[in-house]
């Protein structure tokens, strides 16, 4: 089935010549698996989304540094590619919405789940390069990805949220941060997690994980990102 994509498409800026192409990088391995029919899953494209993103952010990092080592370049690649930036480029196209789920796994939460918006990403990365060739897709990465690659160029692309939080306090002298388990849901092998953060008993932000955690560092990501704008 072919589902109404168009907004996804403007938020790219990229339209598919192959519809189908585009409804495989959304299609969760869950989903295909309850399908009767042969539905595919986006497993083989993630796989070359994420060689192309990392090609496409290498040779970028390669043509702006131009005295840069190769071991300066690495990490920066690292940071630019990793699983927390993919996740904030799925939130920032939506991406969520458009994901295929099994029953479970939507149920579970996945439409959020971080696994799936950063391996949908990839995926739909992946799907722009088999329909559009590298140019298409090293424009729309780069869009995509530059404000990481600028904060990442600038030291400022850190992912220990919790850990800046608790600086962040200690340097404003009269701020105690403290979390809280707001909700627990799934079975016990899975179970997701809802944490608030208080700071001075002023409810901020909250967040959520697979483990408390998790929950914990993306409700101090909202705070920096919701509440102070990543201004600290």
């Amino acid at each position: 089935m072919i589902f109404d994509l168009t907004a996804l498409e403007s938020r790219l800026g990229y339209s598919f010549r192959d519809r189908q192409l585009f409804v495989d990088a959304l299609t969760h391995s869950s989903y295909a698996y309850e399908q009767e029919d042969t539905t595919r899953d986006n497993q083989r494209l993630e796989f070359l989304g994420d060689a192309v993103l990392q090609l496409v952010v290498t040779e970028h990092l390669y043509r702006i540094l131009s005295d840069a080592a190769e071991g300066d370049m690495t990490k920066l690649r690292a940071g630019i590619v990793c699983e927390p930036t993919l996740v904030l480029v799925a939130r920032s196209l939506e991406l969520g919405a458009f994901l295929r789920l099994g029953h479970g796994e939507a149920l579970s939460g996945g439409v959020d789940n971080a696994s799936n918006l950063a391996d949908a990403v990839e995926a739909v990365l992946g799907a722009i390069f088999f329909d559009g060739g590298y140019e298409a897709v090293r424009d729309i990465v780069l869009r995509l990805f530059e404000p990481y690659i600028k904060m990442a160029l600038e030291g400022r692309l850190v992912y220990d949220h919790k850990s800046r939080l608790f600086e962040w306090a200690q340097a404003q002298g009269n701020k105690i941060p403290l979390f809280r388990v707001l909700e627990e849901s799934g079975p016990p092998h899975d179970k997701t997690f809802k944490v608030g953060l208080w700071i001075n008993e002023e409810f901020c932000s909250e967040g959520t994980g697979q483990s408390k955690k998790a929950a914990e560092q993306e409700a101090s990501r909202a705070f920096f990102f919701n509440v102070l704008r990543g201004d600290g």
